[in-house]
């Protein structure tokens, strides 16, 4: 069959290679001018460094199998973070359960009722209970209203902006179940994977591979519609051209989806409608120091302008970088007018509440800024989420869904786009 995939990110490659590897002809496109999506890559010293942060965890089983699959094992590095959590202007280590039980902004009981929580969370098997209850009055009720307000509370809101609240107990339980299944018997240790020369090598080497196999990749090319044909086969608009496929699968948002003018039912256009997304604005800064001995840093201040510090040379010590790299990064709704500030405006308001965490720290430091923004890092995951996710086959026949919305009950991130791209095989 002769196959279309909207996307170039890891489902979308994934997708491409197995189809390739089936003896189908496929053609992707992508809207940028590489490939990637959240994953894509700049350029920092002699090395290729990620526009957003990344690393994965010891259970991502799939995107293991896809470096093993590439001969890429030599390349995957497992690293041991030291993480912290920055409250009511102080820095404290945050990385093992000892950390959690000398956290001094919150009493010894609520530190115990916040710890079990978490472990609790790591042995619930039924989900589905915790779609009814929003993460807040999941805190509230298991951890204490107290941990919700000077923890929980300021990272969701920092997280889903004005869906804060509406954020289901599921989402929130994933998390804690996730970063507590890395630690295993051990659990003070703690380790994370990220590849030497960047997860980019990985999504190189499938576009490599899919470009021999006789496969395509057009990039700058959005899909600006897609028509179905009497046949079933289906027309794809592209940069004024159009070309004709047996099947289609879109790997994009659903709200990029709806705007293809695709002839849907208007259940299925509302369906799509309700799947709603954060943006997110991140900002690379090389240093020619560094600010702290942590890699993850959660700010769990409501004024603070970024939710993340993230010190990726404290995790990835061997490199060429020739300087330290930090992230910052912050989720809103694209509505917020934050989103529409100039980068200016964002590195100006970021800078200020760096130097707010770090007073003795001053730009002369700063080697070199760069900022990426995205309308859809983070699909906002409401109450009964499971009732409003569209099927990865749309009611167009041959036509097909396969987007970062419709991961659940686990959270985005690589190893379930790379578990997406296999699923989504017709």
């Amino acid at each position: 069959m002769n196959i279309c995939i909207v996307g170039a990110g890891a489902t979308g490659l994934v997708a491409a290679n197995e189809l390739i590897k089936k003896g189908h002809k496929v053609s992707v496109f992508e809207a940028e001018e590489q490939h990637g999506g959240l994953v894509k890559t700049i350029d920092v010293g002699d090395e290729k460094l990620e526009v957003f942060y990344h690393h994965i965890f010891t259970n991502d089983v799939e995107i293991v199998k896809l470096i093993e699959e590439l001969n890429l094992t030599s390349e995957l590095m497992w690293l041991e973070p030291k993480n912290s959590i920055y409250i009511n202007r102080k820095l404290y280590p945050f990385t093992s359960p000892i950390d959690l039980l000398l956290f001094k902004e919150l009493s010894f009981i609520d530190r115990i009722r916040m710890g079990l929580l978490v472990f609790k969370a790591k042995f619930l098997k039924d989900w589905s209970q915790l779609e009814n209850m929003s993460s807040k009055d999941w805190i509230i009720k298991n951890a204490g209203k107290n941990v919700y307000e000077k923890v929980w509370g300021p990272l969701l809101s920092s997280k889903f902006d004005y869906d804060a609240d509406k954020i289901s107990g599921t989402w929130l339980w994933n998390k804690f179940k996730l970063r507590g299944s890395t630690r295993g018997k051990n659990l003070s240790k703690e380790l994370l994977g990220y590849m030497k020369g960047s997860f980019g090598v990985i999504y190189d080497k499938l576009a490599e591979r899919i470009i021999n196999a006789g496969g395509e990749i057009h990039y700058s090319s959005p899909v600006d519609r897609i028509e179905p044909q009497e046949d079933k086969t289906l027309n794809v608009h592209s940069n004024g051209k159009t070309f004709n496929f047996d099947r289609v699968i879109v790997t994009t948002s659903p709200e990029i989806l709806s705007k293809m003018n695709v002839p849907f039912p208007k259940e299925y256009s509302e369906k799509l409608s309700k799947v709603k997304y954060k943006a997110n604005i991140c900002m690379v800064l090389e240093l020619s120091e560094k600010l702290s001995d942590y890699y993850w840093t959660t700010i769990a201040e409501n004024d603070f302008p970024f939710v993340l510090l993230i010190e990726h040379t404290n995790l990835v010590t061997e490199n060429e970088y020739k300087s330290h790299i930090i992230y910052l990064s912050r989720y809103l709704d694209k509505k917020n007018k934050f989103y529409s500030l100039s980068d200016e405006e964002i590195q100006k308001e970021f800078i200020k509440y760096l130097k707010i965490m770090f007073p003795d720290w001053n730009e002369s430091k700063i080697k070199w800024v760069h900022i990426s923004r995205t309308e859809y890092a983070q699909p906002v995951v409401v109450q009964q989420y499971s009732k409003i996710l569209p099927e990865i086959n749309t009611p167009v026949e041959n036509l097909y869904l396969a987007s970062m919305a419709q991961i659940y009950p686990e959270d985005r991130g690589q190893n379930y786009s790379v578990r997406l791209g296999k699923q989504v095989q017709i």
